[in-house]
């Protein structure tokens, strides 16, 4: 398997549909963090994160306080899935 090659923020921008300042918001709270914090470079799960954050403001209005909330939630529930296929 080869390495993965993460995008630059204009990429990442264009690939989750999300404007470079809704980007810049999301690192600034902590929402995301690249899978390459020194180069600022995204991979597929930080696009997915950066669209569910984009969904739940957007369609379902989460507001700002509860987002990071969800996030720990979906954080909690994957690792539990993790744990769970390893012990499986």
């Amino acid at each position: 398997m080869g390495v993965k090659r993460l995008l630059v923020i204009s990429e990442a921008c264009e690939r989750a549909g999300v404007s470079r300042q809704f980007v810049l918001h999301c690192l600034r709270a902590r929402w995301i963090v690249p899978a390459d914090p020194i180069e600022a470079g995204f991979d597929e799960e930080d696009l997915a994160r950066l669209r569910l954050i984009h969904e739940l403001q957007r369609d379902l209005g989460v507001n700002e306080e509860a987002i990071p909330i969800i996030l720990g939630l979906l954080d909690q529930l994957h690792a539990l899935r993790v744990a769970l296929r390893k012990a499986a």
